[in-house]
């Protein structure tokens, strides 16, 4: 496993920790979000329920402008532009913004996600909500913090008693299957919520305001920062047929470790898990 504290510390070329930068960065971007909310806004269709603004493209824009200035040997990924490999042997991990449709409607929940891979490890990941000013992040091995506050999984062990959360992403077959599988877990559950923004519902399964958090189908961008949040959080993060969760998932659980097996013992053999 990387050590993410030494990854997290690398210097930049203004001499900041990539840490420092990635917070500068990640609330630089939370105030251009919030600058353009209720603003009319340029938006188009990458598919028919799969939208984007003029607003992602902007700030993801801003964001790629500045770390290249800090980190011009590094790779990126980025939801709304084509990706750069390089040979540092790391790569930013960009969502400008994650849960586009609520922003367009004006739903004031969404974030963004900004995290840093060593390889295919995520090293360090932000979450920002800039309609709270609630900065998710962590380090692997270095534990996970909501501002300065350390943050932990709810301790939550039965699926009877959780608030299950969940995104259904595209629609699509898949999705239906999703619904499916909260239908058979109902009424046997405390609350269900669809979140609207899946990197932010990770955010709040690792901090434990709800219980488990599921979505069928994910990019890199939606999930990276998770993949270090949840863990540092004590949780457990993996796709739906159990597998430890990557940037190369498509689907994502994350829990604590009693609940997330149980979960999957009470899901077991239904259509979204095949």
């Amino acid at each position: 496993m990387i050590d993410g504290s030494a990854a997290a510390a690398r210097l930049s070329r203004s001499g900041r920790t990539a840490m420092e930068v990635a917070l500068d960065v990640s609330r630089e971007a939370g105030e251009r979000l919030l600058s353009r909310l209720h603003t009319d806004l340029e938006v188009s269709y990458k598919g028919r329920a799969d939208l984007v603004s003029d607003v992602d493209k902007l700030v993801e824009a801003r964001v790629i402008e500045r770390l290249r200035s800090e980190f011009p040997e590094d790779g990126f990924l980025a939801e709304e532009s084509t990706g750069v490999e390089t040979s540092s042997g790391y790569t930013w991990i960009i969502d400008p913004l994650d849960g586009t449709r609520n922003y367009v409607l004006g739903i004031p929940f969404f974030c963004t996600v900004l995290a840093m891979a060593e390889g295919q490890e995520v090293a360090l990941g932000l979450t920002f909500d800039p309609v709270r000013g609630e900065m998710f992040r962590a380090v692997r091995g270095g534990g996970a913090f909501l501002n300065d506050s350390p943050i932990e999984v709810s301790g939550k062990t039965e699926v009877e008693e959780a608030v299950l959360s969940y995104d259904l992403g595209s629609v699509s077959a898949r999705a239906g299957t999703a619904i499916e599988m909260v239908l058979h877990l109902w009424p046997n559950l405390q609350a269900t919520r669809i979140m609207g923004s899946a990197a932010l519902g990770l955010a709040y399964a690792a901090c434990g305001r709800t219980d488990v958090y599921f979505h069928h189908h994910l990019s890199p961008w939606d999930l990276a920062s998770a993949l270090v949040l949840v863990p540092e959080a004590g949780g457990v993060v993996t796709d739906k047929y159990e597998n430890p969760g990557s940037l190369c998932s498509e689907s994502v659980i994350a829990a604590g470790p009693v609940l997330h097996a149980k979960f999957l013992r009470a899901t077991d053999g239904l259509a979204w898990r095949r």
